[in-house]
């Protein structure tokens, strides 16, 4: 399952991106259910650049707005692989 994949999360993180949103078109979760499956498979690099919405309170609410801020710091971060 796409929750638990953490070898295509880490290695074509692009990739598992798209499945996951057409994951959420099939199953009917809430935008907490999303976030917290997501934040159990993306890379660590990843994680800990979310750690000062954590600290601040200003964590994301939705599911779409949390994976378009990981996209947004995957391309900073892997502008090659972006």
């Amino acid at each position: 399952m796409l929750w638990v994949n953490k070898d295509l999360a880490k290695k074509n993180f692009v990739k598992y991106a798209e499945q996951y949103r057409m994951l959420v078109r099939i199953v009917n979760y809430s935008d907490e259910v999303h976030i917290d499956k997501m934040k159990e498979v993306i890379p660590d690099e990843l994680q800990n650049t979310l750690v000062i919405y954590e600290i601040t309170n200003q964590s994301l609410k939705t599911w779409d707005n949390y994976l378009k801020l990981l996209m947004q710091v995957y391309k900073v971060l892997h502008p090659d692989k972006a």
